[in-house]
């Protein structure tokens, strides 16, 4: 956009006046549907008015910035300042001076890069081609192209070309590779037309973006001529560089083109051409995990990647957390709860926090226990606590139980397994075959009756009446007899109780130990599937047990209950590879099946049914038969009770 002589303008002038097409320097600054602006260097001379330029309905601006490898046009800087004080947008162009030197477009790329400003609302940057300088089209075309590649690599943006419908198809060779290679805006040059002629196949369908229609316009604020343009819009975000910037707190990462925040960079930016989408990865650190997307990604949600795209400035946010992991420690209950929300724990919960979070806990005891302390993430014996969020973080909050009992304490109670049988005289009947497995029926009158069934599993029991041992039996047979009867009589009158103890022994020739209870008979009343007054289950020692030793039973159905006042419960076990899957029943319903088995053998291991009301209970502890994950065996072990 070099000046021509004023008698090649007024000769221009003449001419275009003749023919009736040439507008007038007062002509209206733009269109309906267009906006108006000015091109200038230091052509225009002395200071510019850029408040008046600002009220005669100039737009934007694009102003010389460089020339070739060296030269700074003199008034840029002074003009971008005025400009964008007057809140005229900006924009830099860059006057080529080809040659056959072999980095040279590169050269006077870095050159351009350097001097202009080239920021996010600003005019998109041009190349002024306007001389070939000695090249051949195939020369300049390849100097264009090496030109432009090289100020989107350094920029992120790729720059409009100016030109004329003229120059470009007689030195370029009237090419659409450009505009085929996403070089899609165009300014062109084009005087004295009611509309531009615009070369390279309408550029590539693209039409033109800017056109400069004249290049002598009278402007309030500039002396003499300037260069008048016209942008095809009412809206320069169409025309301008855009921005995308990412904020990531931390936790993670967001990776995408010429876009990599996370590491310690927590804002990251980036120029792009208007209307381009780029897809943006969000990657958490190791233990974290994504939260989610706002500002422009919002509509992606907590998908890890999103597609942005760039008009004007554009916020993307990725938020990233961690878990907190909530544990309760102690023969106690409670509960701990969180602010801001997200935790309301009764035995052990997690949940993810966004990086940076301040996390208060409250640590709520029921009614039947007490706060004890914090551990691993907080401390004290405070109820409340606040971490910050930044890595995988774990609290364990100890609650102290108000009562703790025995494994035969008061209140609980041992059941034998049933097993249904159609032989037998009521459907059913008791079992079990571990040493020591007991079972007492309350009865009256000299005489009672037990009736069992012999067979080829059964093995051998002790009979006791009123804690005084009778006799011992053989429940073995090589075929199955049912309704055996064992009488016991002379034992006066009154109320009696008899008890029927597995011995966990058998003969030579048994297959099992099994010992069973079919029916009881007493004062001439033959009770069919009776309901023991009694129970125990087989005791084991062990060094690592409370007390140094505990109960245990593998028969299915055999159960083990405790009836407490409270708001909760918990049970002490045994897991290890020979421990199997038990039932947990609360006042008759099913609350969940537990998995007992381990690799390694563990004493100690506490169960804890919580947030129950405050009155009385039933907890009951059901023998599945059936083996865990980590074993083959099928015992549940009951080490003590804890009232809550």
């Amino acid at each position: 956009m070099h000046r021509r002589s004023s008698f090649c303008l007024l000769a221009t002038a003449l001419i275009l006046n003749a023919l009736g097409v040439w507008a007038a320097p007062h002509a209206p600054a733009a269109p309906a549907g267009m906006l108006a602006g000015i091109d200038v260097s230091h052509w225009q001379g002395g200071t510019i008015d850029w408040s008046k330029v600002a009220a005669s309905g100039v737009s934007f601006a694009i102003a010389k910035a460089s020339e070739g490898t060296s030269v700074v046009d003199p008034t840029y800087a002074e003009n971008v300042a005025g400009a964008s004080a007057a809140g005229i947008r900006i924009g830099a162009y860059h006057f080529a001076q080809p040659s056959t030197k072999v980095g040279e477009a590169a050269a006077e790329a870095d050159h351009f890069v350097k001097i202009a400003r080239n920021a996010a609302g600003d005019v998109l940057p041009a190349l002024d081609i306007e001389h070939m300088n000695g090249l051949t089209t195939s020369q300049l075309q390849t100097w264009v192209a090496e030109w432009l590649s090289r100020v989107n690599a350094r920029l992120g943006v790729r720059p409009m070309i100016y030109t004329s419908p003229g120059f470009w198809r007689g030195a370029m060779g009237d090419t659409s590779w450009f505009a085929d290679h996403g070089y899609t805006v165009l300014w062109v040059a084009h005087w004295g037309v009611r509309s531009p002629t615009v070369p390279a196949n309408d550029w590539g369908g693209h039409g033109w973006t800017y056109w400069q229609w004249t290049d002598c316009w009278h402007v309030q604020g500039i002396s003499g001529c300037v260069d008048g343009d016209r942008y095809n819009g009412t809206d320069l975000v169409g025309g301008e560089i855009a921005r995308l910037s990412v904020s990531v707190p931390g936790g993670g990462a967001v990776s995408g083109p010429r876009i990599s925040c996370g590491a310690g960079a927590t804002r990251c930016r980036r120029l792009a051409d208007p209307g381009t989408s780029f897809s943006l990865t969000a990657t958490p650190d190791e233990g974290g995990s994504f939260v989610g997307w706002s500002g422009r990604c919002g509509s992606a949600g907590t998908a890890a990647t999103c597609t942005v795209t760039t008009t004007g400035r554009v916020r993307a946010r990725a938020t990233f957390g961690f878990p907190l992991t909530i544990s309760k420690l102690g023969t106690g209950d409670g509960t701990i709860s969180a602010s801001p929300p997200g935790l309301s724990c009764g035995t052990t919960c997690e949940a993810v926090y966004p990086y940076g979070s301040s996390v208060t806990l409250t640590a709520s005891p029921d009614s039947a226990s007490g706060f004890g302390t914090w551990g691993r993430g907080c401390a004290g014996s405070v109820p409340t606590c606040t971490v910050g969020v930044g890595a995988p973080m774990g609290v364990s909050a100890s609650f102290d139980a108000a009562v703790s009992l025995e494994e035969a304490g008061r209140g609980t109670r041992f059941g034998w397994g049933t097993a249904r049988d159609p032989r037998a005289i009521g459907g059913s009947y008791l079992f079990d075959s571990r040493t020591g497995s007991s079972v007492s029926f309350a009865f009256t009158g000299g005489k009672v009756t037990w009736y069992t069934i012999d067979a080829p599993q059964m093995g051998k029991a002790r009979v006791s009446i009123d804690g005084i041992s009778h006799e011992t039996f053989n429940g073995y047979a090589a075929t199955v007899h049912v309704g055996v009867a064992h009488v016991f009589g002379h034992l006066g009158p009154g109320s009696h109780t008899i008890t029927i103890t597995a011995l966990g022994s058998k003969s030579s020739s048994a297959i099992g130990t099994r010992v069973v209870v079919d029916a009881i008979r007493d004062a001439g009343v033959l009770r069919r599937s009776p309901k023991p007054r009694a129970g125990t289950w087989s005791r084991v020692s062990a060094s690592g047990a409370g007390g140094g030793s505990h109960v245990v039973n593998s028969v299915p159905g055999a159960t083990a209950s405790l009836t407490f006042t409270g708001t909760g419960a918990s049970w002490t076990t045994v897991l290890g590879p020979s421990m199997g899957r038990a039932q947990e029943w609360v006042d008759g319903s099913l609350v969940r099946t537990v998995d007992l088995s381990s690799p390694l053998r563990t004493y100690g291991a506490v169960r804890t049914i919580s947030s129950l009301s405050d009155r009385t209970h039933v907890l009951r502890i059901v023998v599945t038969g059936r083996p865990g994950a980590h074993g083959t065996g099928t015992s549940v072990a009951v080490d003590g009770w804890m009232i809550r």
